[in-house]
């Protein structure tokens, strides 16, 4: 009894820890060059080397970023350049059907590594799905054009149409993969030179692994700040599985006015928030009940006989007088 009493606030305090500290780590952020954010649930918080990340993190730099580096528990590295924002393992992966990802880009630049096979797989994109990968590939998602280059290795890559992934083709090294708007994707040894302006410098580099200075001395989160609405556009309006992971997610904000505002003004692009919204338009309608009478009074109701019908007889009425004949006057004035 005496090691329950002492035990009963320890677990009282657990329960007071943010979310972020009793999740289960996936990996640990190791190089911060630049602005660079985290998006965990509705909250955001500047990144630091050492930091832990989770499932469903969105990890988001800044244009003037150079590079941010996450090593991941199963030994991938995935380095992120400028204006990027890339989802780790979303927790409800099967909203992407056998897509399966396991990473999202969203926008922006992204290098991944695999330390040995199998490899990593899942890595999701609006046009093109990076569906296993031994060896390093860089990607590139900006707007009206994907990029998929396979710097070593062998890779299985799959064009994405309206949410879903055609068969994969494999890529080996120095092959290229561009999707570009109305084109069809296309193969290449090269990758287009417009496609590869903006490339981090750290991305020609081949940079050591760094996990390991951190795992006796995990960083904690900073101070957190609720996300905006434009910090979360792109996963509020982005295709149907992004929007459904995005809805329960990002429903606490609703009660800030400014983030709402935002929803109901962009509505149509992301019309399953409409049922947030408006919650009374998706009521039952109440049943109205006419009333009616008991079951014995409506019985004895039906049993009672009917009336007799009254009906006039004209023949009746002309024959009226003749019952004067027994009418006996009672005075000699009536006798008269």
């Amino acid at each position: 009894m005496k090691l329950l009493t002492l035990l009963r606030p320890a677990v009282a305090l657990v329960g007071l820890l943010p979310a972020w500290c009793a999740a289960a780590s996936i990996g640990i952020v190791t190089i911060v060059d630049g602005d660079v954010a985290v998006l965990r649930d509705t909250l955001r918080f500047a990144a630091a080397e050492g930091l832990r990340v989770r499932n469903d993190d969105i990890l988001r730099t800044g244009p003037d970023a150079k590079l941010a580096r996450i090593e991941l528990a199963d030994g991938t590295t995935l380095d992120l350049g400028p204006d990027t924002e890339l989802m780790l393992q979303p927790r409800a992966g099967g909203a992407f059907g056998e897509r399966a990802a396991t990473l999202y880009l969203a926008r922006g630049w992204l290098k991944i590594g695999t330390a040995a096979e199998p490899g990593v797989a899942g890595v999701a994109s609006t046009t093109i799905d990076l569906q296993h990968l031994s060896g390093t590939a860089v990607l590139r998602a900006a707007a009206g054009a994907t990029l998929l280059f396979v710097e070593a290795g062998q890779a299985q890559v799959a064009d994405v149409q309206d949410g879903r992934a055609a068969k994969p083709q494999s890529l080996k090294d120095g092959d290229t993969l561009v999707k570009r708007s109305n084109e069809a994707t296309r193969l290449a040894r090269r990758p287009p030179a417009d496609l590869l302006q903006g490339m981090p410098r750290g991305f020609a580099d081949s940079l050591p692994r760094r996990a390991s200075r951190f795992q006796a001395n995990p960083v904690e989160p900073g101070a957190a700040t609720p996300v905006a609405y434009a910090e979360v556009s792109r996963w509020l309006n982005g295709e149907p599985p992004l929007r459904a992971l995005a809805v329960p997610r990002f429903t606490p904000r609703v009660s800030d006015r400014s983030f709402r505002a935002s929803l109901v003004a962009e509505l149509r692009a992301h019309p399953e928030w409409d049922r947030v919204l408006f919650p009374e338009k998706y009521r039952p309608k109440p049943v109205v009940v006419a009333n009616r009478p008991a079951p014995a009074a409506a019985a004895a109701a039906a049993s009672a006989p009917e009336p007799a019908p009254v009906t006039v007889s004209l023949q009746g009425l002309m024959s009226w007088p003749s019952a004067a004949r027994d009418y006996t006057p009672n005075s000699p004035m009536e006798a008269r």
